[in-house]
């Protein structure tokens, strides 16, 4: 036990005398965190859920398999419910390209690319390309998920609070347009419908500066003994 706290008391010894090292960069990482989270552009959540009725069987799967990329976003074989089909719907190229269109997100996502006064890209020998705002509304922008009771979130997050809304919104309607037009016999029906959030989603201004200061607390602690190794290898 003396030897515990002998070796406790070293250790706050080292500690006190590097202190002002610690103090230093701990400010310095919760400073630049809130500095980065003040500039850094604001972006809204907005969520809607629905449910969906009716026969799960006929031709939703011959409907699917006429999906772009649907054997690579389900496998075909994992699907059980008309929820999982359904999900499997939402993040097909198809109802990408149909959200992309109808909001024109090629300019929304490439803005710093297009020139409003002239009405064109400003590089019109390599335009934005589609495949890549595909990936961008469905890896960065809109996300889906399935509760275990069979309901669906759409959640879309975007720097204008009323697009992202709008979006959510519409992913509803272009999947409805995709069951009629396939004459599938299901129903959705909109639990909550998406509104413009009054709060941002992020960044998280508050939750940055706090693992700021405790991430370079450790790192400062690390480099306080550190130094004071070094210390005493060279008065040894």
């Amino acid at each position: 036990m003396h030897e515990e706290e002998i070796n406790l008391l070293e250790y706050w010894n080292v500690l006190w005398k590097r202190k002002i090292i610690i103090i230093v960069l701990c400010s310095i990482s919760v400073l630049l965190s809130m500095i980065s989270g003040l500039l850094a552009a604001k972006y809204y959540k907005a969520e809607t859920v629905f449910i969906s009725t009716g026969s799960e069987a006929g031709g939703l799967g011959a409907a699917l398999s006429s999906l772009p990329l649907a054997g690579a976003l389900g496998g075909g074989s994992g699907l059980q419910t008309a929820a999982d089909k359904i999900m499997l719907i939402l993040k097909s190229r198809t109802i990408a390209e149909a959200v992309i269109r109808k909001f024109d997100l090629l300019k929304v996502f490439n803005d710093k690319q297009w020139d409003a006064v002239k009405g064109s890209w400003k590089n019109p020998d390599k335009p934005p390309l589609m495949g890549d705002a595909v990936n961008q509304l469905n890896l960065g922008v809109a996300k889906f998920n399935k509760s275990k009771e069979g309901a669906i979130t759409i959640s879309v997050e975007w720097k204008d609070p009323q697009l992202a809304a709008d979006l959510a919104n519409y992913y509803v309607y272009a999947l409805t347009d995709f069951l009629k037009d396939k004459s599938m016999n299901i129903t959705i029906q909109v639990i909550d419908k998406a509104v413009p959030a009054e709060r941002k989603s992020r960044p998280k201004i508050r939750q940055s500066m706090m693992l700021a200061g405790v991430a370079s607390l450790f790192i400062g602690v690390f480099i306080a003994f550190i130094l004071e190794y070094i210390s005493k290898q060279r008065q040894a």
